[in-house]
């Protein structure tokens, strides 16, 4: 029998291919742009300094030098999957322009290998507020103004014919200056249109692959269905009831499998214990929405409206001191 000889091969050695080091995205990475860089075709914005940064992109706050306006920049490498969002976000921004509780868009360009939107400025996003406050959560009339204006938000979104599909407080910030006591709604990178051309609903998926935040999903987002309106809606709703009460009860879970078993146990009794009692009406009109059904946005703000009935409307917003 032929066996070959291995002599010749005894010092080499095997080749391997690794897998090439992922690049750092977002805020672990080193700043996209410099401090100083003039952008936009006629060189009318004024990068200043890095602000915030995220799993993708960065916040940069630059300065129109024409008008001496405060704005934003949002900055995110020309690479997927950053690039494919960032498209995404701008064109959904586009359409919604002029809109209650959305970002205006003044400029989108591209710089180096970077694509950038440059946006109003905002303040900071309601998880930030909130973790700064002493009791570490929301008065109930500033939980129940949020709820309607994002409430509001959605509807608009949703007229549009698309879902977020990542509502959390993280993705909720307060205005500044004259629109302070206003809300927006940002970050639509995980944006997906729900309808067809005809302006009816697309038929939903068999199956679905997992879109959003564990912490604020909706049942039907862990049970792998396609989402739809009712879906963004449960997240607001967790996400109205954590900025009241501080906390939600499955934080400390990582599963998904453990996070749904005591999201599908749990009502609104078992998780708060601030708001008004008439607030669990808001969670019973979401029972009641069908599976991609068309949730009644009007019924949902008169239901916090009348929370509004118990608590101090004229109170200020827990930021409104701030400088």
């Amino acid at each position: 029998m032929f066996q070959p000889s291995t002599q010749k091969y005894r010092n080499v050695r095997p080749k391997i291919d690794h897998p090439a080091k992922e690049q750092p995205r977002g805020k672990a990475a080193a700043p996209y742009m410099q401090e100083g860089t003039m952008l936009g075709r006629s060189k009318t914005f004024l990068i200043e300094k890095l602000i915030a940064g995220g799993g993708f992109g960065q916040i940069y706050r630059a300065v129109d030098v024409d008008r001496n306006e405060i704005l934003a920049v949002k900055v995110e490498r020309e690479r997927p999957p950053e690039s494919a969002r960032m498209v995404l976000e701008a064109r959904v921004l586009g359409e919604l322009q002029g809109v209650a509780h959305f970002p205006k868009i003044y400029y989108i360009g591209h710089y180096g290998d970077c694509n950038y939107i440059v946006m109003q400025m905002l303040g900071r996003n309601l998880t930030d507020i909130r973790k700064a406050l002493p009791a570490k959560r929301f008065t109930v009339h500033s939980t129940i103004r949020v709820g309607i204006q994002m409430v509001t938000a959605l509807k608009s979104l949703h007229d549009n014919g698309y879902l977020h599909r990542d509502m959390k407080p993280t993705n909720m910030c307060a205005g500044i200056d004259s629109h302070r006591r206003q809300i927006y709604l940002v970050d639509f990178g995980m944006v997906r249109n729900f309808k067809a051309d005809d302006g009816s609903t697309r038929q939903p998926r068999a199956y679905a692959g997992f879109r959003g935040t564990q912490r604020y999903a909706s049942i039907n987002v862990h049970d792998r269905f396609d989402q739809g309106p009712v879906d963004d809606l449960w997240s607001l709703y967790y996400s109205l009831i954590e900025l009241a009460e501080g906390n939600l009860p499955w934080k400390m879970f990582e599963t998904p499998d453990e996070v749904a078993q005591i999201k599908k146990n749990l009502r609104f009794e078992d998780l708060s214990r601030n708001l008004p009692v008439h607030f669990s009406k808001f969670e019973r009109s979401l029972r009641r929405v069908p599976h991609m059904g068309h949730p009644n946005y009007s019924g949902l703000i008169g239901y916090l409206e009348n929370c509004c009935r118990f608590v101090d409307t004229n109170a200020e917003f827990e930021w409104d001191d701030d400088s």
